[in-house]
């Protein structure tokens, strides 16, 4: 019976998309209260990724953030900024979100256009006090297993220690097992966005002195 349960697992694993399939679990998605009146205009802005959910997407990547704004038509708007760890190389993965449920469940539903596939996903925020930090969750459900994802993102891009453990506190509210979460990078961000620049007026030096 043990033997079945994996097998199921890693065929919901191999069949779900992309971000998904990261820790499975058996039976259907737990349920969980999220951030009670949710406001999505105090949420505006740039959150930095602290920690999150072992997945493949962000295998060798850092520096990850994500920015909501406000269109002017009033559609609010994301944009995700993901660099990769060994070339420097920065991706922007740009989505909309098309519903946002207020009252007792905070959830967004944010659709990605940029992708070679569009991809839609259902985030909950657990928690947030707009400022400093939020708890976001995500989870799909396949009958006989789900698959989880979360995330904490600060304001700062290295948040202090107090923040932290406010988010950790969150963690424990729900019982999401901190063994899962691994730390973004997001050390030298600056340097790595400008290294091209800096490449490139090397180059440039160079190539005046060798005409002299």
């Amino acid at each position: 019976m043990v033997f079945n349960k994996k097998l199921v697992l890693l065929m919901v694993c191999m069949s779900a998309a992309m971000v998904s399939c990261q820790v499975p679990a058996i039976g259907g998605c737990p349920e969980f209260d999220s951030h009670p009146d949710f406001d999505m205009n105090r949420y505006l802005g740039t959150w930095y990724e602290a920690e999150h959910y072992v997945n493949i997407f962000e295998i060798g990547t850092r520096c990850v953030k994500t920015n909501y704004t406000k269109a002017v038509d009033g559609r609010y708007l994301v944009s995700n900024e993901i660099m990769n760890r060994f070339t420097g190389v920065k991706r922007v993965l740009d989505g909309e979100i098309r519903l946002i449920v207020k009252g007792a469940d905070s959830k967004m539903n944010v659709k990605y256009t940029t992708l070679p596939i569009s991809y839609s996903t259902e985030q909950m925020i657990l928690e947030t006090d707009y400022d400093s930090f939020a708890v976001v969750w995500s989870c799909s459900s396949y009958g006989v297993a789900n698959t989880q994802n979360a995330w904490i993102l600060t304001r700062e891009k290295l948040a202090p220690g107090t923040v932290m453990q406010k988010a950790y506190g969150v963690l424990d509210k729900y019982k999401l097992s901190k063994s899962y979460f691994r730390k973004t990078d997001q050390n030298s961000c600056a340097i790595a966005e400008a290294a091209p620049n800096d490449t490139t007026s090397e180059n440039k030096w160079r190539r005046r002195r060798s005409l002299n």
